[in-house]
């Protein structure tokens, strides 16, 4: 997963990632999700960021979550729909005709 760092760069303790670095999550020990403002570059980044922040806790939902050109914002977030509500995978459906 890869992320561009946005805004005013990423304070982590007493260091400033600078914007429009990036951050790859398989070769940093950066707290992850990255902040809000962050770019995700691939559709693993993607989901990860909706699935980090809550749809309905910013002041315009997801709107704030930033893509890179060609990911499928709503494919994403119907899939971070999906996962929220199912954590462990949907229930499995009831055998008709069990006693």
């Amino acid at each position: 997963m890869r992320w561009r760092i946005g805004g005013q760069g990423w304070p982590v303790g007493a260091v400033l990632i600078p914007a429009g670095t990036v951050v790859d999550s398989e070769t940093t020990t950066l707290p992850m999700p990255p902040p809000i403002d962050a770019v995700a570059l691939d559709e693993d980044a993607a989901l990860a960021m909706a699935m980090a922040y809550e749809e309905t806790n910013t002041i315009g939902g997801w709107h704030q979550l930033h893509f890179a050109p060609g990911i499928d914002r709503e494919a994403i977030f119907d899939q971070a729909r999906h996962k929220k509500r199912w954590p462990n995978g949907p229930p499995a459906q009831a055998m008709a005709g069990r006693p």
